[in-house]
């Protein structure tokens, strides 16, 4: 019996499921502007491994119930599904991609800051 090993050059370009740290830097960056103007000053990060699903949540302070969660969800060995959750909003905007979540929740926060000087 022999052990053939096969080599896939085209493997290493394949996008890898998951959340990158360069994703967590952008949602954490977007929480640091709105703590700038004191608009928000309390974010929860939860990880679920079972689940496969991370939490990634924005309040006006600790006491109160997140305003924005932005929600990582492992559907599939290769594919994350990402949710936006609002305060009072009922249905939660949903995408495979996490650049079209990212960008409503960036205009969403955009809107509650107030305006520069």
């Amino acid at each position: 019996m022999t052990l053939t090993l096969i080599n896939n050059p085209g493997f290493e370009t394949l996008e890898k499921a998951g959340f990158t740290r360069f994703q967590f830097q952008r949602l954490d960056a977007l929480f640091l502007r709105a703590a700038q103007t004191k608009v928000l000053n309390a974010r929860f990060v939860d990880c679920d491994f079972e689940e496969g699903v991370m939490t990634f949540s924005y309040a006006k302070t600790n006491a109160h119930a997140p305003m924005f969660t932005f929600v990582i969800r492992q559907v599939g060995p290769r594919q994350v599904m990402y949710e936006l959750h609002q305060e009072g909003k009922g249905r939660p905007f949903k995408s495979g991609l996490f650049d079209r979540v990212y960008e409503k929740l960036e205009l969403a926060i955009d809107a509650i800051l107030p305006p520069p000087l």
